[in-house]
């Protein structure tokens, strides 16, 4: 499915914007480890899409014990928000990187 502005303003209307620029060197690596497994499992050495590296990125989220308090003291425990945050994770250090980079 993929990031879109309606789930950013999801996201941004619970603050986990604020939670990513807070631990942002954690979910840095969290995101580049779950790209290496993606490439390295999925496209055998191909780049990755975005769904594929949220295929490795979601485990690491759901037990993160960081996200689990913030999405209860915002009220959005639902599983949709953090595939949505994993998204935003991908989004945010994986291409904007390649934008700069461009």
């Amino acid at each position: 499915m993929g990031l879109t502005e309606e789930k950013i303003k999801d996201l941004q209307d619970k603050k986990f914007d604020e939670l990513f620029t807070k631990n942002i060197k954690e979910w840095s690596e969290m995101a580049s480890n779950a790209h290496s497994v993606a490439r390295a499992y999925i496209t055998k050495g191909a780049e990755p899409r975005p769904d594929d590296v949220l295929k490795m990125l979601l485990p690491m989220l759901e037990p993160h014990e960081t996200l689990r308090k913030h999405q209860e003291k915002v009220h959005a425990k639902y599983s949709r928000y953090r595939v949505a945050f994993g998204e935003y994770i991908i989004d945010q250090i994986l291409f904007k990187k390649e934008e700069k980079q461009s």
